[in-house]
């Protein structure tokens, strides 16, 4: 089964290395986008390591991806704007995979994207 991710970056090189990476995932309709400053606002969460690793996720990284507020890290406040956007269905097994890939770039997701 896949799972719609968005994800938001600051730079056009990080959205593409992003990109390219998340391309080895299983992923399908990966779709790339630079939004107009001022069009419209997401709030988008910076993620972290959450140091549990019950789940045999994120192996060798210190644990499954989540929204930083829910790690128990310092929160960054950093308001660049994030006009690059990447849009795609990932399978869910590569979920964590493509969250530690946006992390690594930069990137931050929607937080509604964690209210399952």
């Amino acid at each position: 089964m896949y799972k719609a991710v968005q994800a938001f970056f600051k730079t056009e090189d990080d959205a593409e290395s992003a990109r390219a990476t998340l391309n080895k995932l299983k992923t399908n309709d990966i779709f790339f986008d630079h939004l107009p400053d001022g069009e419209g606002y997401i709030t988008a969460v910076p993620l972290a390591y959450t140091g549990n690793n019950t789940h045999g996720m994120g192996a060798g990284h210190g644990g499954i991806i989540a929204p930083i507020a829910f790690t128990g890290e310092m929160n960054s406040d950093d308001d660049t704007p994030r006009t690059y956007m990447i849009d795609m269905q990932v399978d869910e097994s590569d979920f964590q995979e493509a969250l530690r890939i946006i992390m690594e770039k930069d990137g931050r997701v929607p937080k509604d994207l964690f209210d399952d």
